[in-house]
């Protein structure tokens, strides 16, 4: 078992490798030759989820979203021994099928939320009118707590396992913008151009306070915080982030100071806007699993080595 942060990612990383390598050997599934932790096909993806029962409630998920013309995207690497979205899966899919609100009530503890019948548990959460997303993949949540008659609080969760950031601007990526800083002249964006109302709520928020002096757009790296951020404050909600105790990326100590990615991002909003962001970890939902009596905790522990 790992015990402590690594102090380098990339120990993190070959150990949890390790742990998906033989977590499939132990199971005889067929893997790919040069990477032993991903599994040979994608649409071999149910061996990635621990219980058959969670893998046909997603497949009829995606069958029903299919028929409504709906998003419900799995990911591109959903076979991958260490896809965060196959993590999500299995640690919250049986609870949410068996509508399991005092677990999550355990696991979320917002005092100011009681969870009952009223909230709807849902895999990938999204809603196209925030942003004015109409064309786009829009802005999504691996995870959601939420009431559709918006009289109460929701729970936005975004689930990191190995990755080492937020997902950075594509209109960047793909050359259409040149990732100077539209602070100040918010039609100089591409994405405004296109009737995306990102730059409008970040002045509305005051997120854009701290980048008034940056040349480079702060969406260039941390494109989809911002994002998830200002839609679980447009859509009265917490915004909670799932993340690996032992991933460096997000969380590390040097010297008594906080480092990462976390640290970083709350020193770059108000500190009234604090209260909304969570950091939650896998690690700390196992117990609570196995007090809610899940006996597959063990496997889940087995395949991601905690």
């Amino acid at each position: 078992m790992i015990e402590k942060h690594p102090q380098r990612f990339s120990k993190y990383r070959k150990e949890v490798e390790e742990y998906a390598t033989n977590y499939f050997a132990s199971k005889r599934y067929p893997v790919g030759k040069k990477s032993k932790y991903i599994l040979d096909k994608r649409d071999n993806w149910c061996r990635n989820i621990i219980l058959d029962s969670v893998h046909q409630y997603i497949a009829n998920e995606k069958e029903e979203a299919k028929k409504s013309k709906i998003s419900f995207p799995l990911h591109k690497y959903i076979h991958h021994g260490l896809s965060s979205q196959a993590m999500l899966f299995n640690l919250f899919g049986e609870p949410l099928i068996n509508q399991d609100y005092v677990f999550f009530q355990d696991v979320f503890q917002f005092s100011d939320i009681k969870l009952d019948e009223k909230y709807e548990l849902k895999f990938e959460h999204y809603n196209r009118n925030t942003f004015k997303e109409t064309t786009q993949q829009p802005t999504s949540f691996d995870f959601a707590v939420f009431d559709s008659t918006g009289e109460h609080r929701n729970i936005f969760i975004e689930a990191k396992y190995v990755e080492r950031e937020f997902g950075g601007c594509s209109s960047i990526e793909s050359g259409e913008c040149d990732g100077l800083n539209p602070v100040n002249n918010h039609d100089s964006c591409y994405l405004t151009q296109k009737g995306r109302t990102y730059w409008q709520l970040m002045k509305k928020h005051g997120l854009d306070q701290p980048y008034q002096n940056c040349s480079i757009c702060p969406f260039a790296i941390y494109y989809q915080f911002f994002r998830e951020l200002m839609f679980a404050l447009e859509n009265n909600g917490y915004f909670v982030l799932l993340i690996d105790k032992r991933n460096p990326a997000f969380e590390k100590s040097n010297n008594g100071n906080k480092r990462g990615l976390i640290s970083v991002l709350l020193n770059q909003i108000p500190q009234k806007l604090h209260y909304v962001i969570k950091v939650l970890y896998i690690q700390d939902v196992l117990p609570i699993l196995e007090k809610h009596g899940y006996s597959w905790v063990g496997e889940f522990r087995e395949k991601y080595g905690m």
